[in-house]
């Protein structure tokens, strides 16, 4: 099969989880023998050698497209450039340079597309990701009738003015002053996806809209980064890991939990840790003492420093890190930590518990969207269990769960032993990307199963 995929991000451009997702997709649908073709904008970034090139009209004048091509085995990789295109503010410059680039993007993916078919013929079915690529995914069906799959990584919920639709010769899309490009995607497309089926039900207000044609995928994880072997400590027992990060970091041993993530107040939660570690220093002096937290993140400056100011007032038991930190230091972390703490208020998938349990750290999550789908409960299933989900945004339910499974490490090594162990074995054979892209292989040919309101057994 011949696979174009149309994304804003692909990796080496990387802004978030998107463009490593992608390119997972790409990567293993061409290593189950498709033939796969990526259009994404340049951002500046030239790799690979110059295909093609060709002028485009918008915004009333004339643009130079240039496109440059990289090959990969069965992966070919076209970066698109022009004078928008070329900017390396991956979402920008600004709101409106973001709406004009999604403008270029669809154009010039049509004049590509037109020239490739003409060379080689055209793609079997497009699969095209999150609302900045919708204006070209709707260019290149309105001109070459392709069959659409859309995938919503994260619901935006936004609208923008109808004149970037009418800029991108789609005004039979855009009947009002306003549109709403994900909803357009979505009525466009003959099979729309999201990455968990949680986070389809919790957002059903939404893709109730295109019942009949609606379903999840899981996103999967890569633990052949994510994995103990590549670890520069992975000959040294992980309680004597724990003790050396902790040390690094000025603590003395304890039981280690760590948060990595944005700081922001609608989504991550870290407000909600942060309330947690306030309620234990006050309710559980004694058991706080042994408490170790390594919070990693930057964002709103008034987390970051409510953070820092416990840290400046639990100097022993908070570490607070608002610099970015690379991702061989994250799997050094997450191989050494006893816990990680997902806090979320919602999730579509989430990558930060799928890379925890490559690596052995225990998940203490957020029971919603993917978050629910990934980890198994230890209040669900002692025997499978890989974590323990919390109620989101409740600070004291979040406290003692850390209680609780602090008390389990000191108290049943073997428990805390096997979940480690589960969440190790369901990360790296159950959400792995080969899983993930045999499933969009069927959903491209509108072989697989649909969300239906009617069915209660549906439902998580």
């Amino acid at each position: 099969m011949r696979i174009l995929i149309l994304a804003f991000e692909y990796l080496p451009v990387k802004v978030g989880g998107l463009a490593e997702a992608v390119t997972s997709i790409a990567e293993n649908l061409a290593a189950l023998d498709n033939e796969v073709w990526i259009f994404t904008p340049s951002h500046g970034k030239h790799t690979g050698e110059l295909a093609t090139q060709f002028k485009i009209r918008v915004g009333g004048r004339e643009e130079e497209v240039r496109v440059y091509e990289r090959r990969e085995n069965n992966l070919r990789v076209f970066a698109l450039s022009d004078n928008s295109l070329d900017n390396p503010d991956v979402y920008g410059p600004g709101w409106e340079g973001l709406l004009w680039k999604t403008v270029h993007y669809a154009k010039a993916s049509t004049g590509l597309l037109n020239f490739l078919i003409e060379k080689e013929g055209k793609p079997d079915v497009l699969h095209f990701h999150d609302w900045h690529t919708v204006l070209a995914g709707a260019l290149l069906r309105k001109y070459f009738q392709l069959p659409l799959v859309f995938t919503l990584h994260r619901l935006n919920k936004g609208r923008i003015p109808a004149m970037y639709f009418h800029e991108a010769n789609l005004s039979e899309l855009a009947p009002y002053p306003e549109i709403d490009p994900e909803y357009t995607g979505a009525f466009i497309s003959d099979v729309v996806t999201t990455v968990s089926r949680s986070y389809l039900w919790e957002e059903w207000d939404f893709f109730r809209n295109f019942e009949g044609k609606v379903t999840h995928v899981f996103n999967g994880i890569d633990c052949s980064f994510w994995n103990e072997e590549l670890m520069k400590s992975k000959n040294i027992p992980r309680e004597e890991r724990r003790k050396l990060v902790l040390q690094s970091f000025g603590l003395e041993d304890g039981v280690a939990f760590m948060f990595i993530g944005r700081f922001d107040r609608g989504q991550k939660g870290v407000d909600t840790l942060l309330w947690a570690i306030e309620l234990l220093s006050e309710s559980n002096r004694e058991e706080f003492k042994n408490l170790r937290f390594i919070i990693i993140g930057k964002g709103d400056p008034a987390l970051e420093s409510w953070a820092k100011s416990l840290e400046n007032k639990f100097s022993e038991n908070v570490r607070v890190i608002t610099e970015m930190v690379n991702r061989e230091k994250v799997r050094e972390l997450y191989g050494s930590v006893d816990f990680v703490i997902v806090p979320s208020y919602f999730e579509p998938f989430g990558l930060v518990q799928m890379e925890a349990m490559c690596l052995g750290a225990i998940p203490i999550g957020s029971s919603v969207g993917g978050i629910k789908d990934t980890i198994i409960s230890l209040d669900d299933d002692v025997e499978k269990a890989t974590g323990l989900l919390v109620p989101p945004k409740d600070a004291m339910g979040l406290a003692l769960a850390l209680l609780r499974m602090a008390k389990l490490r000191n108290e049943n090594p073997e428990l805390i032993k096997k979940l480690r162990e589960n969440g190790k074995r369901r990360a790296r054979e159950d959400f792995t990307w080969k899983n993930a892209c045999i499933r969009y292989l069927r959903a491209y040919k509108n072989e697989v199963g649909k969300a239906v309101s009617f069915l209660p057994v549906s439902k998580p």
